[in-house]
């Protein structure tokens, strides 16, 4: 299904790719000495928010048995959440809860991966 843009709209932006990670701070390390990323926030879970000036890159250590390194969720910074929130669960996503830091409405896509909608530590604003 195609999504044309409306006038005077902005289209949502990937702001954020999360990746699970065995050692969160050598990885964080490694993304901020080979790419130059900053460190924009340190979560009190243990995660690592890391910013190349637009997107923020999460790297989240493992939290449950059976998690594997590597690609967890996307998120996308959008003008109207309450549309693209509707917009999800039409085409088939189901709302799976809330955070608030960062704010996320987090939904599960109907290929069972996590897709995100919210604002992140480093990530540029939509416009």
């Amino acid at each position: 299904m195609e999504q044309t843009k409306q006038e005077g709209t902005s289209v949502p932006k990937i702001r954020h790719i999360a990746l699970r990670a065995t050692d969160v701070e050598a990885i964080a390390s490694f993304f901020v000495n080979v790419f130059g990323m900053t460190i924009a926030y340190r979560r009190k879970n243990g995660s690592i928010d890391l910013s190349d000036g637009t997107i923020n890159l999460a790297i989240l250590p493992l939290r449950l048995s059976g998690q594997r390194p590597g690609f967890d969720h996307i998120g996308f910074t959008v003008e109207d959440e309450d549309k693209a929130c509707q917009h999800l669960e039409a085409a088939g996503a189901r709302n799976i809860g809330t955070t608030v830091d960062p704010h996320q409405v987090k939904f599960r896509c109907p290929e069972g991966f996590e897709v995100e909608v919210g604002e992140w530590s480093g990530a540029a604003p939509i416009k």
